[in-house]
């Protein structure tokens, strides 16, 4: 796994000190030099079919890579029906935009235990998650169903339990939030071996072609006994690193699309650019510590 591949860096949404439009963003990031959006309609969805075709030329000009994020509104363990009857609605609708705006990737949070067990959940999930791709195939919708890794013990969305979803669910990719498997694990990502480990999992238990073109999203997390708390920008020596990540993903040539959702959006993304052309150039590790 020697191959040099992308690694392609931008921020969660509009960034934050930008104030024109959405379909302006695109040209924005090009100034920025960075090549991927992460578009947000957690709290619904609100652009139209024209306006995301407008998106979706802009990023293609300015060479953007399109992400899409579900509205938070989703779970698919809920103990109410029409919960979870909700949720598959909320999760095509979101695949539907992200089909006009010719988006890679739908991620979404799955939901939370409740009351119920974490293996009645991930089945409750899978069945859910198995309509809504079969009624994404039957209008021909192309992107991807991708549950992300979530930050707080009471969620659904375990490395474990994201695995399993994508071995269950045809045209399906993990979502690596690293800063919430790091709230997750009450800090237990720390080292290179660390990363190796999340990574060498996915590979073993997915396939090798799950790694190329992983999302990931990234920040600084505090987090406490119940897990995530809050997400940080780098410059506060919080965890979890990022440096060994981006020393794993050169060194096994992983292509990647790596989403900040730091609360400095562009300005983190431009940073773990910066640290990992330094890896690329090989720049000593004392002067890209200090970015972070």
């Amino acid at each position: 796994m020697s191959r040099k591949k992308k690694i392609h860096f931008g921020p969660a949404g509009k960034p934050r000190n930008f104030k024109g439009t959405m379909g302006e963003v695109p040209a924005e990031l090009k100034r920025l030099k960075l090549d991927a959006l992460e578009i947000e309609q957690v709290r619904r969805i609100n652009i139209s079919k024209e306006a995301a075709e407008k998106i979706r030329e802009e990023a293609k000009k300015n060479k953007i890579i399109l992400s899409l994020h579900a509205p938070y509104a989703i779970n698919f363990a809920s103990e109410k029906e029409n919960v979870i009857e909700d949720s598959k609605k909320r999760l095509l609708d979101a695949l539907r935009l992200a089909h006009w705006l010719n988006a890679r990737i739908v991620v979404f949070h799955p939901g939370y235990y409740g009351k119920r067990s974490p293996q009645e959940a991930l089945k409750l999930l899978i069945e859910g998650l198995k309509s809504v791709y079969k009624n994404a195939k039957k209008e021909g919708l192309s992107p991807l169903i991708g549950p992300e890794t979530m930050g707080k013990l009471s969620q659904l969305g375990s490395l474990d339990e994201i695995i399993e979803v994508v071995k269950e669910i045809p045209q399906s990719a993990p979502v690596i939030d690293f800063a919430h498997l790091f709230a997750r694990t009450k800090g237990k990502i720390r080292e290179r071996r660390d990363y190796e480990k999340i990574l060498s999992l996915i590979e073993d238990e997915l396939g090798s072609k799950y790694l190329d073109g992983l999302h990931i999203h990234f920040s600084k997390m505090e987090y406490g006994d119940k897990g995530e708390r809050k997400h940080l920008p780098f410059g506060q020596k919080a965890g979890p690193p990022f440096l060994p990540l981006a020393e794993l993903l050169i060194d096994y040539g992983i292509e990647a699309t790596i989403i900040s959702e730091s609360p400095l959006l562009e300005e983190d993304a431009i940073v773990m650019q910066r640290i990992v052309n330094g890896v690329k150039r090989k720049s000593k590790r004392e002067t890209l510590l200090k970015l972070e």
